[in-house]
């Protein structure tokens, strides 16, 4: 339900943002599409570092370790007052240190490879946490960008734009370290991987401007609702709020558990396409491409269906297909590594999850502490993945270590355990409570807002 601070809001201003917000979301996906985590592993790759199980579980975990500073990021908004500002400058933050990467952590600059490793992952880390910080301002934003009972809709038709960003880009830079590697055979694959992740810090750069375009809320409004949960709490009783909230613990629940066993295959399912079926970069930003394409097809989709019937079906659903793709994984060999595409197939039902998870995050959040619960929900789900990818990456290493025997094979075995870790979290769905979703208010405002739905459709 629209609160009445939402009201003061001029309806255009809000439609307004939201088309900008999708512009920012498509231009940052295209920058986060040439420097994705794939190619950062492959850059990392060519270092030649000892013990590359764990510095992939580094590199996929610290920037969630880290991010537990992002529960500073509601008192740091109030000190500023002006969510607009905090988010262009972590954001612009971010992008420099990820340009720094390719510069600092190429093979040969830093006296070893191990050093040079180290030095990625600490600028990883720094470069997530400002995108953690402006993260939490910007949901908070999208929050009054969009009212709940449109809210599906929007996260939709955005998610499709982010997807749709990120497919491009991905394919465009698989497609040029490909035909680099074949026209100049001499010249390092690192080279090439660092030139595209410049290229995607410039296009992360880029889409701060429409971001700082984006009108914000009426300054008194904005201030009222980064006040805090409550008038009265100050301190550390501000951030045990959230978890006294008995609704929005079930979610965290959920997002604990759903984390931690995705975290915990992460190594595994970037280790095994790489060093054992011998996966390209081109194939494997292919396949996330296809993977991308399909739930650009289907996010729109997703969130009417969420505001129509709730969030928590869509999840449950969602969740069961996620968790089989690890199956093809398991099933896939050296001889018969087409199997391994499959996952992605199954994968496009994340769009379902990427949209109702953040949809359901904002409808359990209160309205005036909103920036205070999305720090809360992010920060404690971060540091779950984190823990468990660290602990994943050492568990690959201790296999090939030969410490770790088993008398099934690892990574099949490990694949199999993480599909039936996952597919438990659909019970843990089951007991999530969500308000019911107001199928009028959703009927009367799409129509208000079906000017937006064509000019992002165009």
């Amino acid at each position: 339900m629209e609160s009445p601070l939402c009201s003061r809001w001029p309806i255009a201003e809000r439609r307004r943002a939201r088309r900008l917000a999708v512009w920012n979301g498509a231009m940052w996906a295209v920058g986060n599409g040439l420097a994705s985590t794939t190619l950062i592993l492959y850059l990392a790759k060519e270092l030649h570092a000892e013990r590359f199980g764990l510095g992939i579980g580094l590199i996929l975990a610290a920037p969630n370790l880290i991010g537990l500073l992002r529960l500073g990021a509601p008192a740091m908004i109030d000190r500023l007052g002006d969510r607009k500002r905090f988010c262009v400058a972590t954001f612009l933050a971010g992008a420099l240190l990820l340009m720094a990467i390719p510069w600092l952590c190429v093979p040969g600059r830093l006296p070893s490879a191990g050093g040079s490793l180290a030095m990625m992952v600490a600028l990883w880390c720094l470069y997530h946490l400002f995108q953690y910080l402006g993260m939490v301002g910007l949901w908070s934003w999208l929050a009054d960008v969009a009212s709940s009972p449109v809210r599906g809709r929007f996260l939709g038709w955005r998610e499709r734009w982010l997807v749709a960003g990120q497919a491009g880009a991905s394919v465009a830079a698989g497609l040029i370290a490909w035909k680099f590697s074949e026209w100049f055979p001499e010249v390092p694959a690192w080279k090439v991987y660092a030139v595209l992740g410049e290229l995607g810090a410039m296009g992360m750069i880029a889409s701060l401007v429409p971001l700082g375009l984006m009108p914000e809320r009426p300054k008194n409004d904005a201030r009222r609702r980064l006040s805090g949960p409550g008038d009265g709490e100050k301190g550390f009783s501000r951030w045990v709020v959230p978890f006294r909230d008995a609704r929005f613990l079930r979610l965290l629940a959920f997002g604990c558990w759903f984390s931690f066993f995705n975290g915990l295959t992460q190594s595994a399912q970037n280790y095994y396409p790489m060093q054992v079926l011998g996966i390209s970069l081109l194939l494997s930003l292919t396949a996330q491409t296809g993977m991308r394409l399909g739930q650009c097809g289907v996010s729109p989709w997703l969130g009417e269906l969420a505001d129509r019937r709730g969030n928590r079906p869509v999840m449950i659903v969602s969740q069961l297909l996620v968790a089989a793709g690890l199956l093809f994984f398991a099933a896939a060999t050296p001889a018969h590594w087409g199997w391994f595409l499959g996952a992605w197939v199954f994968w496009v039902a994340y769009a379902g999850l990427n949209v109702c998870l953040p949809n359901l995050m904002l409808k359990l959040s209160p309205d005036r502490s909103n920036a205070t619960h999305i720090a809360a929900f992010q920060a404690v789900t971060g540091l779950c993945y984190a823990l468990s990818t660290i602990a994943g990456g050492a568990m690959v290493d201790a296999h090939l270590s030969q410490r770790l025997v088993l008398a099934v094979p690892f990574f099949p075995a490990f694949f199999v355990f993480g599909w039936i870790m996952r597919s438990f979290g659909a019970l843990l769905l089951a007991w999530v409570l969500e308000p019911k979703p107001k199928i009028l208010a959703v009927n009367f405002l799409a129509r208000a807002t079906c000017s937006t739905s064509r000019s992002h459709d165009s």
